[in-house]
């Protein structure tokens, strides 16, 4: 009886010894569980530039921005053959500037010729990113004429009638520029871009010359008796 009973707790004991032992081996060969987390994408990642203050309500910006993907461009043009520079779309502008350009009493401008790094085709809408490739000598500059005040006079020295008021006033153009589309490719937009400062006038309407006169109004018939 004795015997049987040992040999009952022997056989229990060894149960218990291999249950525990394909316990532990089934928790060291099964690889854990991972749940993947928020994947965040490249696009994720492109700190969004802040628009330069010297950009603002423009359509275009000679700024060039920190994450401005130059390298992507160089490579796109490698070995590429020449590409045509930004063209003039109308030039009627330019033929409307009155003047000779070389008046010390003209319209004061300010004149640049950088890169374009940035252009939209409204002053509101969204920018688009100018192809600069430099190392593939290819670069898009544009002459820039901007007023340094639209609000003053011009030709002074000409001793003009009082009854001609002349004003600076911008003048724009239409460029074609390469811009980027999408990843890896370009296309053209038309930009209007300022091209010159130019003086331009009105005359007072005869009516508002001397101001209203009571003696010149039109007279009433007498009235009958």
């Amino acid at each position: 009886m004795a015997i049987a009973l040992a040999i009952l707790i022997v056989s229990i004991v060894n149960l218990q010894m291999t249950t525990a032992a394909v316990t532990q081996r089934d928790v060291v060969d099964t690889p854990p569980i991972v749940f993947p987390g928020p994947v965040e994408s490249n696009d994720l990642k492109k700190v969004e530039a802040k628009e330069p203050e010297e950009c603002k309500g423009k359509t275009y910006c000679t700024i060039k921005p920190a994450n401005y993907p130059e390298e992507l461009f160089n490579k796109m043009f490698k070995d590429a053959k020449i590409v045509p520079q930004p063209s003039l779309v109308l030039d009627t502008m330019l033929t409307n500037r009155q003047g000779d350009p070389e008046e010390t009493d003209d319209c004061d401008s300010e004149v640049k010729y950088e890169p374009l790094y940035k252009v939209r085709e409204k002053r509101d809408g969204d920018w688009r990113e100018v192809v600069q490739a430099p190392t593939e000598n290819f670069v898009q500059r544009v002459r820039l004429e901007t007023c340094t005040n639209t609000e003053a006079s011009c030709f002074n020295a000409l001793h003009l009638n009082s009854d001609i008021k002349t004003s600076c006033k911008q003048k724009y153009n239409k460029w074609e520029v390469l811009v980027r589309k999408g990843e890896n490719d370009t296309e053209k937009i038309e930009v209007e871009l300022p091209v010159c400062c130019s003086c331009v006038y009105k005359t007072t309407p005869f009516q508002n010359r001397f101001g209203t006169d009571k003696k010149m109004s039109t007279a009433k018939p007498p009235a009958k008796g």
